[in-house]
């Protein structure tokens, strides 16, 4: 008599908190990167112990469900290779911070820029050959698309090697702080920011946007360990000074315009949905994503739970 596997002949029933802890290592599987027991504790969208949740991760490992090696829990499916690679990239993410946290205060010697924070890979201790440094900015109000294509001009002149230290790819004024995509994508960007220019500002941020917070109970914000004030050089000033009042005001709209228009025109093919999506384009906010990776990830992670669930028949 043939026996079938388990998850061929029965459904399982798992607890709320177990479909929690398999959702998160389901959406970091999009990243091929397993997680230590600290970070799928922050990443419970519930209020768990740490006993409770040592507990969750115990009966999923012994029904086969995940696997514990090294200290990092992953899921039974993962790539053999996953903590290796994230070893690797942990390594150099340590060994490019700092390079970052130097660019950071460049970046902020730049005209109207009041904050910024490092996202993407790297605010989540990981980097390879393949990373950008990624940048969220924060603008004084009104200048944000004088500040950006100021500093746009600038990019244009380093090379590609440099470029990669440069990947500004949102920006967002102090006159409106609040991010309007709220989905996990977005609310583990903003758990994960790690600010280098302005405390202050960050803190606004995250107060602006505290929604997230309902999908990481159990972290903190970041503490004001390394954070710098914005430096203010001479050309900086001067260039505020030009630019302020109501003659800043216009050259800031008519910038707001040609630049939306470049991107209409250069990316037709896009719903008005995805473009607002990639190409976010208004006076407080500027996003330039043009792989949509946002949408990339959440498909890829809902195609993810969707398998996952369909293969160990339970319902996540």
């Amino acid at each position: 008599m043939v026996i079938k596997p388990r998850h061929l002949i029965q459904t399982f029933t798992i607890s709320l908190n177990q479909k929690h802890v398999l959702k998160t290592l389901l959406y970091f599987d999009v990243f091929n990167y397993p997680l230590k027991f600290t970070e799928v504790l922050e990443n419970m969208p519930v209020a768990i112990s740490e006993e409770d949740l040592r507990h969750e991760l115990q009966s999923l490992i012994e029904e086969d469900f995940i696997k514990e090696e090294q200290g990092f829990y992953l899921l039974s499916t993962s790539s053999g290779n996953c903590i290796a690679r994230r070893l690797k990239g942990n390594n150099e993410a340590l060994e490019t911070m700092t390079r970052a946290y130097s660019y950071s205060k460049k970046i902020a010697s730049f005209p109207f820029i009041s904050g910024v924070c490092i996202s993407g890979g790297l605010s989540k201790n990981y980097y390879d050959e393949h990373s950008d440094i990624d940048y969220f900015v924060i603008t004084k109000a009104n200048r944000l698309w004088l500040c950006r294509t100021l500093f746009v001009l600038y990019y244009k002149t380093l090379s590609e090697k440099e470029k990669n230290n440069y990947c500004l790819n949102y920006y967002i004024s102090e006159a409106d702080l609040l991010i309007p995509d709220k989905n996990d994508f977005v609310a583990t960007e903003l758990a994960y920011l790690l600010p280098t220019v302005n405390y202050p500002v960050y803190k606004r941020i995250l107060k602006e946007n505290n929604w997230y917070k309902t999908k990481f109970l159990n972290k903190g914000e970041l503490p004001d360990l390394n954070c710098i004030e914005a430096p203010v050089p001479w050309f900086k000033k001067i260039v505020e000074f030009v630019f302020e009042g109501k003659f800043g005001n216009w050259v800031d709209n008519q910038l707001l315009y040609i630049t939306l228009k470049h991107w209409q025109k250069k990316y037709p093919e896009l719903s008005r949905e995805d473009f607002d999506l990639q190409f976010r384009s208004r006076k407080h906010v500027c996003k330039y994503h043009s792989k949509g990776h946002q949408n990339k990830v959440l498909t890829l992670w809902d195609e993810k739970i969707k398998n996952f669930a369909n293969q160990f028949q339970i319902e996540l």
